[in-house]
């Protein structure tokens, strides 16, 4: 869990800078004359790709942590959302907005791990033989599940969520291991956009 970087911020009153990731391909700062609230947009005279834009303010945070699990017998248990004080929450885009100057870990009591989260749900009463649905559902941007863990007194079965390190990973078990001459993946377009960077490394 971490939070973006600021892709718009407001200095002062009347002034704008816009940045664009860490390769600057896109910065600049604007004056803006008699502002005095409204909206900010995006607009082209020409056709533009865009992987990912965000347009926001340096009081506005997108968190990484929530997602909620939907069981089989109907119940909605929410996971990660780390409790904040001195904070509006937006529901409808699930960011918060600081409501005084200071920074955003003042905000919180818990500190924030660098490394994956474990969640445990309740037990569920399963009957062998029967398929049963479990839905994940993000609840904000960028959240990213690794693996998930069913099992019972006899064992575990585990699915894992692919991302780039693990890719790699395995492709390096793959070849210097187990001498495989390459290995698939399902399904274009929802992989770790990171992977193409990777990937002429590796071969």
């Amino acid at each position: 869990m971490n939070f973006s970087n600021k892709v718009l911020q407001k200095c002062l009153t009347t002034t704008v800078r816009v940045y664009s990731g860490s390769s600057y391909t896109l910065r600049f700062t604007a004056t803006v004359s008699g502002f005095s609230g409204g909206y900010a947009g995006y607009r082209s005279d020409n056709r533009t790709v865009c992987e990912l834009l965000r347009l926001g303010d340096a009081w506005t945070y997108e968190p990484y942590e929530r997602f909620d699990v939907t069981f089989p017998d109907g119940t909605v248990t929410q996971y990660g959302r780390i409790s904040r004080s001195n904070v509006t929450w937006d529901t409808e885009f699930q960011v918060f907005t600081l409501t005084s100057d200071i920074e955003e870990d003042a905000t919180r009591s818990e500190s924030i791990s660098l490394d994956y989260e474990f969640y445990h749900s309740h037990e569920l009463a399963l009957t062998c033989g029967n398929d049963y649905t479990v839905t994940i559902t993000p609840k904000d941007i960028d959240i990213w599940i690794a693996r998930l863990f069913l099992g019972d007194a006899d064992g575990f079965s585990i699915l894992y969520y692919q991302d780039v390190d693990s890719l790699v990973y395995w492709a390096n078990e793959a070849a210097y291991r187990w001498g495989v001459r390459g290995f698939a993946m399902w399904s274009l377009g929802q992989e770790d956009m990171r992977l193409w960077e990777a990937l002429p490394k590796q071969i």
